[in-house]
Formats: structure tokens, C-alpha cells, sequence
């Protein structure tokens, strides 16, 4: 498969910036893109982020520029709140937008809202126009009506990662390029999606913490189904060249991480391979599941079954079938005290503490539930 290219996200923090540029090149991969939330003075976004001026915004991307990487402005809020649709509103959103693609050469903005892409395409006839994947673009009809509204790039809705069949006719007649998200580990159709999107882009504007609201629904879903995680709609880096006829371009999730989840799962997406847990590079209701129930998924015994094939021509009709619960049963185990899952808790301090009675090793955690106990919760580690 030719080079493959990525839209890397943001989480922030300069110095996780510039490792993540560091990157470039891994695999024999490029990172094309790096994106990041406007500032919370001009509108809300897909995920929470820090608090950002324009001042500081442009200065991130000036650091990106200077590495010869693009930049995306996620502004794909699903609710601006009663007044999205006033010309205040409007007109300060496009102008923030046409402001920072002639000034400072940003080369494009992801929006999920079809009527902003419309106004931002007559505003900006050169700039590339991302549909976000909270436009739930599912089916063709839906993806020709945000072509239709000017759209030239989508990240389409997760529910159709594997549909292979039907991506390739939406780039055909369509003359879209997907950009494909690869490692949001939401729930397949998940009841909560729209309200917790909703929810989301009222705090990104607010404040630097998502809230609790939505904590632990999907996370009690999946612990009453672990089949769940078979079922939801992620992709492997090994899995990448699967995408051949259809795109080489690929977004990874991961602007609301940590820096050691970012950094990791940007540097195994770029190497197409990923030689440890699972869970350690899926974000959202999986990821956090994983780190929840210190649950782990050896990634490469995946190779040894047929679940890409199986998923990409599945029916959906779960109810009729126990492949993914039967998975389930096989692969997860639970009780693994790892680097990574301690990384992504922030836990640093036991990090070295291990390290250090274990002279500098890390030993993997011996214990191996089949269920998820509550011996073998992460918040319980002190």
C-alpha cells in the first residue's frame, strides 16, 4: 500500500506537540495533519479541551507550520447553544475561520453542523471542508448531502468503518476523500452518542473538565456484554492496508489523553503495528474500559482469528450470533497492572515505585481474571 497519512490530534500540551512531530516519518508514514479545538471564546467542539486563546492558538500553528505539517480546526460542536444560528454567532465562527485560513495559511477546518460547512464553502472557496464524524454520516444519501453543502473531505460515522463496500462507492461517485477515524472505541450504535455529543459541546466551552454525567453508562454496558468490544467499530494498525481501494487516510483520536496515550497510539497507527494490549491504544468508552477494569487484549492474537472479516460483512444481527461475546470470552482478561494502564491514569509516582523495587523492571501483573471483580479496579490502587 503507497504512504499513509494521518491527522494526529492536539492534547494541549506543547511538549507532546512536538514529540508527535518527532514522529514524522515513522513507518515510512507522514502525519498530514495536526488538529486542534478553536478557542473557547469562538465555539464549542467535539471534545473538551484547555483553555485557548487566539493568541496562543496561532502560535500552535505557526509550531506546526514550522515542522511542514498542515492544520485542521475542529470546530464540530453538535449544539452551539439557541443563538448557533444568529449572525453574531455565524459571523464570528466563519470570520475566526476565514481569518485563520488568509492570515496564517490553516489549511482546514473539521465542522459537523451541514449549514456552517455551506457558509464556511462560500467564505473559503480553497479551504479543504472535513465533515466531522458527529455529522453521522452513515449511508450514502447522507454523505452526498454534505458533499452537496461543500464538504470535500469525511470522516464518516464509525457504525460504517467497515463497510468497505459502501466507502468505496461514496469516494467514487462521489469524489470525496474519507479520512477514516481508527481508534474511537464507542460503543457500535450507542444509545448515549447523541446526548453525551450534545453534552460535550456545551462543556468545551465552559470549562476543562468533561463532567461526570456520562461516566460509567457505556462503561456498564460493556460489563454486562464484553462482547461489546468486538462489536464496536475500531480499526487496527495492522488492519490499515485493508482500507487500500479506499483511502490512505486515517484519523487517530486522542485530543482529550494523556501524552503517553497520544504519543502511543499515533507511533503504532504510523507503524501499522502495535505489539502489547489492545486497550492501550482504543480511547472513548473502550479505552477508559480497559484502564476501568484493567482489562487487556493481546493485539496481535487478534491476527490468529478471523473478527476483521467476520465484521466487515457482518448482518448486525447480534442477536442471532455469540461471535463476539464467544471473543470476548477468549481474548479479554482482567487484573493487568501495566506501565500503560498506569500512564493513562497518571499515576507516575507508582510507576517508579514499582521500577524501583522491581530494579528498573516492570513485571506484568500475574493475576488474570476472566470477569471483571472488583479486586481488579484501577481506582482502587492507592
Amino acid at each position: 500500500m503507497p504512504n499513509l497519512e494521518f491527522s494526529i490530534p492536539f492534547n494541549g500540551d506543547v511538549r507532546t506537540l512536538d514529540a508527535l512531530i518527532a514522529l514524522q516519518g515513522r513507518g515510512g508514514n507522514s502525519i498530514r495533519e495536526i488538529y486542534l479545538n478553536a478557542p473557547q471564546s469562538i465555539t464549542g467542539s467535539g471534545r473538551v479541551g484547555n483553555e485557548l486563546t487566539e493568541e496562543e492558538f496561532v502560535a500552535t500553528v505557526t509550531r506546526i507550520h514550522a515542522a511542514n505539517i498542515r492544520v485542521d480546526i475542529t470546530m464540530n460542536s453538535t449544539c452551539d447553544g439557541a443563538d448557533w444560528y444568529e449572525e453574531e454567532t455565524v459571523a464570528r465562527q466563519i470570520g475566526f475561520i476565514r481569518r485563520m485560513h488568509e492570515e496564517h495559511g490553516v489549511e482546514a477546518v473539521t465542522l459537523a453542523n451541514p449549514f456552517l460547512i455551506e457558509k464556511a464553502r462560500e467564505a473559503c472557496p480553497e479551504l479543504e471542508i472535513s465533515a466531522s464524524v458527529l455529522s453521522a454520516i452513515d449511508c450514502f444519501s447522507r454523505a452526498e448531502a454534505f458533499a452537496r453543502a461543500g464538504a470535500n473531505t469525511m470522516t464518516v460515522d464509525t457504525s460504517i468503518n467497515k463497510n468497505l463496500k459502501l466507502l468505496k462507492q461514496i469516494t467514487e461517485q462521489l469524489g470525496v476523500e474519507i479520512k477514516l477515524m481508527a481508534n474511537e472505541g464507542c460503543l457500535d450504535k450507542c444509545p448515549y452518542r447523541i446526548f453525551h455529543m450534545n453534552y460535550i459541546s456545551h462543556k468545551s466551552k465552559e470549562s476543562v473538565s468533561e463532567g461526570t454525567a456520562f461516566s460509567f453508562a457505556c462503561g456498564d454496558i460493556i460489563r454486562n456484554d464484553p462482547g461489546q468490544v468486538f462489536k464496536s467499530n475500531w480499526v487496527r494498525p495492522e488492519d490499515l492496508h485493508r482500507y487500500e481501494k479506499v483511502t490512505g487516510f486515517f484519523k487517530i483520536v486522542g485530543r482529550d489523553m494523556l501524552p503517553h496515550k497520544v504519543l502511543r497510539c499515533a507511533q503504532a497507527y504510523l507503524e501499522e503495528s502495535y505489539d502489547g494490549n489492545l486497550f492501550d491504544i482504543l480511547c472513548s468508552s473502550i479505552g477508559y474500559y480497559g484502564i476501568e477494569y484493567s482489562a487487556h487484549i493481546d493485539n496481535k492474537a487478534i491476527d490468529k482469528t478471523s473478527l476483521f472479516k467476520r465484521t466487515s460483512t457482518c448482518n448486525r444481527q447480534c442477536h442471532a450470533c455469540t461471535y463476539c461475546r464467544d471473543l470476548a470470552d477468549e481474548l479479554i482478561g482482567y487484573g493487568w497492572i501495566t506501565r500503560e494502564n498506569l500512564e493513562d491514569l497518571g499515576q507516575y509516582e507508582m510507576i517508579d515505585a514499582i521500577e524501583m523495587q522491581f530494579k528498573g523492571r516492570f513485571p506484568t501483573c500475574p493475576s488474570y481474571a476472566k470477569t471483571p471483580t472488583q479486586n481488579n479496579i484501577h481506582r482502587r490502587i492507592p
